[in-house]
Parts: C-alpha cells; sequence; structure tokens
C-alpha cells in the first residue's frame, strides 16, 4: 500500500508498505480522509524531534476493514473517527484491560507509524462509531476540537469572563469558537496573518490583533482597562508568544499553554508568583470523553468546520500538502488529505 514518508527534515515521499494486520484487540482502518495539524508541520520542519523514517499524520477517520481475534466482525464496514493516542500496552492499566486509562499513551504518527498511508492499525479502543450526517473529512478535523474541549472543561469559564486565544491554526481557532459557547465576553485572538481572522470572527472573536501590525500587550491592556485578560490561552507554540503570554493576564488570572515546540522559553516563575496566577498545561484531548463531544457538537451544527478546511489534497501530492502546511501559503489554515 502507499504511504507518506518523511525521510528527513522538509524531506517527504510516497514509499510502497506492507498492509497493516489487526492483532487481537486491534482493527485495520481503511483511511477515507486525514488533515495536517501543527505537530505534523513541526515534525517536516525540525521543531518537533522525530525519527526518520516516519508515516506521520493522526488526525483521520475512515472505515473498518479487518478486525483481529476478540473484536466483533460486525464492526468490519462501520465508519469510525479515531483517537490518536496509542496506549502502552505494559503499564499497569494496560495489563488490566483498562487500555483508555493508560498514562503513558503515545501519539500515533509521532512516536509510530501514522495515518498518512490507506490503511492503518489500531485498538478497537480508539474508535468512536462516526454517525449519519459527519462526513470523513469533518471526523478527520476531531483532534484540535478535542484538545480545545479538554482545555475548556478544565478552565471552567465563566459568564462574561474576558478570554484571549494567542494563535489562531486549528487548534486557536477551535478554542475561539468553544469559549464564544462557554460564555466569554470579551475575546481576542491574534495571529501573524490576516487570513484566519475572517474565521475568527464568525466563530465568535471580539477583537482580532495581527501581532506584526500591533503590539499585543498594549492591544489587550488597552482593551481591558489595564489589567490584563481574565485567561489567555497560548496555541501557537511560537516562542515569542510563550513569552509575552504572561504579560497578557490578569493578576490571580489563568495562564493555558498548549502550543509545543523544542525551542520554547521556560515558564517564568516569579512573574507567576507574582501575579498569584493558575497555570495550565494541556498535552492533548483529555481522553476522557472530548473525542465523543466533538463528534456531537459537530453533527449537531453546534461547530462548522467548513470555514476551517482551506486546501485539500490526495496523497499523490503529499509532498505540496507538506509544503503549504509548513509555509501556510495561501492563507492556509487546515490542510485535508484523502487517500
Amino acid at each position: 500500500m502507499r504511504a507518506a514518508v518523511l525521510t528527513g527534515i522538509r524531506q517527504v515521499e510516497l514509499q510502497e508498505r506492507p498492509e497493516p494486520v489487526a492483532g487481537p484487540g486491534w482493527v485495520v482502518v481503511r483511511v477515507e480522509s486525514a488533515s495536517l495539524c501543527g505537530t505534523d508541520a513541526h515534525q517536516y520542519d525540525g521543531r518537533i524531534d522525530t525519527p526518520f523514517p516516519r508515516v506521520p499524520g493522526h488526525d483521520f477517520a475512515g472505515r473498518v476493514e479487518a478486525v483481529g481475534e476478540g473484536v466483533d466482525p460486525s464492526l468490519v464496514g462501520t465508519p469510525v473517527a479515531v483517537k490518536p493516542s496509542l496506549p502502552c500496552t505494559e503499564c499497569a492499566e494496560c495489563r488490566a484491560g483498562k487500555l483508555l486509562d493508560c498514562k503513558r499513551k503515545k501519539l500515533i504518527g509521532l512516536w509510530s507509524d501514522g495515518c498518512l498511508t490507506e490503511k492503518v492499525a489500531v485498538p478497537q479502543v480508539n474508535l468512536v462509531p462516526r454517525p449519519d450526517g459527519v462526513e470523513a473529512w469533518q471526523a478527520s478535523l476531531l483532534e484540535p476540537l478535542a484538545v480545545g474541549l479538554n482545555t475548556v472543561d478544565r478552565l471552567g469559564i465563566k459568564l462574561g469572563e474576558s478570554v484571549v486565544v494567542l494563535g489562531q491554526g486549528p487548534i486557536g481557532l477551535s478554542l475561539t469558537r468553544l469559549c464564544a459557547l462557554s460564555g466569554a465576553g470579551q475575546l481576542i485572538v491574534t495571529d501573524a496573518r490576516e487570513a484566519p481572522f475572517s474565521v475568527s470572527r464568525s466563530f465568535g472573536a471580539t477583537e482580532t490583533t495581527n501581532v506584526l501590525e500591533r503590539d499585543v500587550k498594549e492591544a489587550v491592556l488597552e482593551l481591558t482597562d489595564g489589567n490584563g485578560a481574565d485567561i489567555v490561552i497560548e496555541t501557537s507554540g511560537s516562542p515569542a508568544s510563550v513569552a509575552s503570554a504572561i504579560d497578557l493576564v490578569r493578576k490571580e488570572g489563568k495562564l493555558v499553554h498548549i502550543g509545543w515546540a523544542n525551542d520554547l522559553p521556560p515558564i517564568p516563575v516569579i512573574p507567576v508568583m507574582a501575579k498569584t496566577l493558575t497555570v495550565y498545561g494541556i498535552g492533548g484531548n483529555g481522553g476522557r470523553g472530548q473525542y465523543e463531544r466533538a463528534l456531537e457538537l459537530v453533527r449537531t451544527g453546534r461547530i462548522e468546520l467548513e470555514p476551517m478546511v482551506t486546501h485539500r489534497f490526495s496523497l499523490d501530492e503529499i509532498a505540496e500538502a507538506f509544503a503549504v502546511a509548513d509555509s501556510k501559503s495561501g492563507g492556509a489554515i487546515k490542510v485535508v488529505v484523502a487517500p
């Protein structure tokens, strides 16, 4: 079968790989749609370490094609979304059969070969049945939405609180919409591009700030009467954005870090103490129903994903797909690949 393979930094090619086999408790999913995210782009550009060669990708949906021992054969043909974190199979929780409770779960496509291929094997427990009305491309965009849900679950946003979302990539845009749905009052978003802001505004942002045109600290303090925002959420993974985030949050406010890369600065402890901040680190989708709830938000139309999809490619065009996702050329937000 064909698979996209990262062979080095900014090097990706199609290769022939053996078809996967479903082991006990696992299934083989034929991939119908996959999407590229910041993690994939950072693997590609070298800002996240990954062994080469590696089949990247973790956001995908498809249909069950084969099942392993212990899995109901009637699942064959079922349309599914797939949770991207694989259980380690070795810890006490995994040995007890509680794979969802594994604390050492690792992201497919980063620590193991991923979904940018025609077929992929995953544990049955990673499957989320895809209901009527949700297409494969929509289900392949659930991960940023689930990460956003994990964030708002932890924050417990109060009606009318001011929120700043730094970065308007897929996770940032998802959080913009979720914070609006959660009752945020003033909702300020930033990015280094104008392209995402039309989506930001349609998702509920009240203010948009281009970081290349205006100082973010100045803008946020002006909009919050010099106090800073109740909540600041950093999603971009930009070193400059991470370094500035603490200046934007009010005393006794909440600071969230989601954006991830190897070159991020450390969190300054003394300013955190001086402002009596609560700091949250969000390392994924939470794994406690966020995927299922994200799917329901899409099914019911509470969240419309179409505005985020700016580019679509076939697996044959994977080199171009990665180049666009990395450079964000042509106003790219979310790049979708159809094997």
